[in-house]
This record gives structure tokens, sequence and C-alpha cells, in this order.
């Protein structure tokens, strides 16, 4: 039984050791430290995605354009 013990102990503590060096485990450990800091990466990364869509908007409105101009297609929206 005694060995038993020592090699779970083994394994639980390499899985500890693997937790305390993953990207998760940082993230947890810096929020504990400074609540309402996950809220604040959240809406950077909001911020950054609109406005990473709104350029997307704009090329895919140019590209629409400038296909309509090739193909001599009017107003109608190429979706």
């Amino acid at each position: 039984m005694h060995e038993t013990l020592q090699a779970e102990i083994k394994v639980v503590a390499e899985s500890l050791k693997q937790l305390r060096g993953s990207p998760d485990y940082e993230l947890c450990q810096l929020s504990e430290q400074k609540p309402g800091m996950l809220d604040e990466l959240a809406a950077e990364r909001t911020k950054l995605l609109d406005l990473e869509n709104a350029a997307l908007e704009k090329q895919a409105d140019s590209l629409a354009k400038e296909i309509m101009t090739l193909t001599g297609q009017t107003s109608e929206r190429i979706v």
C-alpha cells in the first residue's frame, strides 16, 4: 500500500507541475490577485475584435464593389 501511495503522489506531483506551467494557471493566479482583471482583458479583446471586424467589413465592401465593376453588375450586393 505504501508503494501505491508513493506512486500516486508522484503522479499528482507531476500533474501539479504541469498545471503550474500552463498559461491558464498563470491567468487564474493573476485574476485572483487582481479582481476584475478578466473583465478588463475581455473588454480589451472585444475592442480589438470590433476594430478587426470593422476593417474586414470595409475590405469586403470594397471587394464587392470591385466585383460589381468587373462583372458589370449594378447596385446588387454580392453575398
